[in-house]
């Protein structure tokens, strides 16, 4: 299992004005109570400049804070229930779509992206890894840029009892499915699993085909632009937090000190990287 030591310095990041720092606060899948935003909001104005920043990946920062005070701002935001952290060495905070209650949404990305935070967020690594859920193929949280990448899809089954209506074309934006004379013809090829088509359906004559996760390795954006590798096949929420787990040790013991996931899977190949995970790339 992951290494969960957390350093206590962590979320605290220097700014330009000389004695100034900013103090990051982790929200597990960018969702806070209406309590913790009152809290944070009291600490921004008591110890901050009185304004509150939020980050690319969905987590909080009080700019303007006294160095001196960090350690206090820090030990505020735990009583809030808002863990600071997600900078230096470590796991960042895990990003995820609105899925869980989006209409497009496959699955629950919220209740996943908070699991891997209970078990792994912010454990140590020998450099930051970044983790990215997307609850269906519109992909707002961009899945293929992050060093892990988890997306949703869902495929239909097209039942004989088609009326032929043509609500599942209309709503195909990948024209995978065209209805000619009453009849449904489906292409797999052109699918791209986003199971509009099975929610759209007014006579419930589209069923699941198959529905899971597949999985993006070794992505990142920054100064250096890399789309991670998809993964064969899909898998169950369980089996994805069961991965995430074995890639973080599997980091941990072979990447060398500032190499980052998607350099390791250069050096060593990528299908080592993939197998110890019990997986495969998709080709």
């Amino acid at each position: 299992m992951t290494d969960r030591k957390k350093n206590r310095n962590q979320g605290v990041i220097r700014l330009r004005e000389k004695g100034k720092v900013a103090v990051r606060g982790r929200i597990p899948a960018g969702v806070m109570t209406v309590q913790q935003m009152a809290a944070i909001s009291r600490i921004a104005k008591e110890f901050g400049d009185g304004t509150i920043e939020l980050t690319a990946r969905l987590n909080v920062e009080l700019p303007g804070v006294d160095r001196r005070d960090a350690g206090e701002v820090a030990e505020r935001l735990r009583q809030a229930g808002v863990e600071p952290g997600s900078t230096g060495a470590t796991l960042r905070s895990v990003v995820a779509c609105k899925g869980t209650v989006c209409r497009h949404g496959c699955y629950d990305t919220q209740g996943l992206a908070r699991a891997i935070e209970e078990r792994h967020g912010g454990c140590d690594l020998p450099r930051k890894l970044k983790i990215s859920i997307a609850g269906c193929p519109n992909n707002c949280a961009r899945v293929q840029l992050n060093d892990i990448g988890i997306m949703g899809r869902r495929f239909p089954l097209f039942a004989e009892e088609c009326g032929g209506c043509g609500a599942c074309e209309k709503v195909c934006r990948e024209g995978a499915v065209r209805v000619t004379d009453n009849s449904v013809f489906f292409s797999g090829e052109d699918c791209v699993g986003c199971g509009d088509c099975i929610a759209v359906c007014p006579e419930n004559a589209i069923g699941v085909a198959s529905e899971g996760l597949c999985l993006f390795l070794g992505g990142r954006s920054g100064r250096v632009l890399q789309v991670g590798t998809e993964a064969e096949g899909l898998v169950t929420e369980e089996r994805a937090l069961a991965i995430v787990g074995m890639l973080l040790d599997y980091f941990r013991e072979n990447a060398r000190p500032g190499e980052r996931l998607g350099e390791l899977m250069e050096r060593v190949g990528e299908d080592e990287v993939f197998a110890a995970v019990g997986m495969r790339p998709g080709r």
